[in-house]
């Protein structure tokens, strides 16, 4: 395995490692205790926001709330940079919309997800999200 100094987790990654009946369980659970994400590792208060949501979906608030103090604890102990989408991250990223209009399923916050890294020269991407795939974008390194 490649060992990579910073990895962005995208919502997938995190919300299959949740989910135990998600199809991608096994394989993110497998990555997550993997050497491999004992690297520098980023969120964007977007992907928390997409996560929290889905776990309140499908498991309820006490999950979802039992998760969003794990994050910030995480944050805390400096196992996880939490990243701030602002304005001009917005900006950038629907530059990003715009210029990869297809698959028309490439969403607002997967382009902030690429713009933050490269912002913050984040090397790594991990998402099980197949679009990001399509995109072929330079220097980022997508997991698995």
């Amino acid at each position: 395995m490649t060992n990579h100094k910073s990895i962005f987790i995208d919502s997938s990654s995190w919300i299959s490692y949740i989910i135990t009946t998600d199809s991608n369980h096994r394989r993110a659970t497998s990555l997550f205790s993997s050497p491999q994400l004992k690297s520098d590792l980023f969120i964007s208060t977007f992907i928390i926001s997409e996560i929290i949501t889905k776990i309140r979906k499908i498991l309820g608030q006490k999950s979802a709330t039992r998760l969003y103090k794990q994050l910030l604890k995480s944050e805390k102990k400096k196992r996880l940079t939490i990243l701030s989408t602002n304005k001009d991250i917005l900006d950038e990223a629907m530059l990003l919309l715009e210029k990869y209009p297809t698959p028309n399923t490439f969403s607002l916050t997967d382009a902030t997800n690429i713009i933050l890294c490269q912002k913050y020269k984040i090397s790594t991407l991990f998402s099980f999200d197949k679009d990001f795939q399509k995109l072929k974008i330079p220097r980022l390194y997508l997991l698995p």
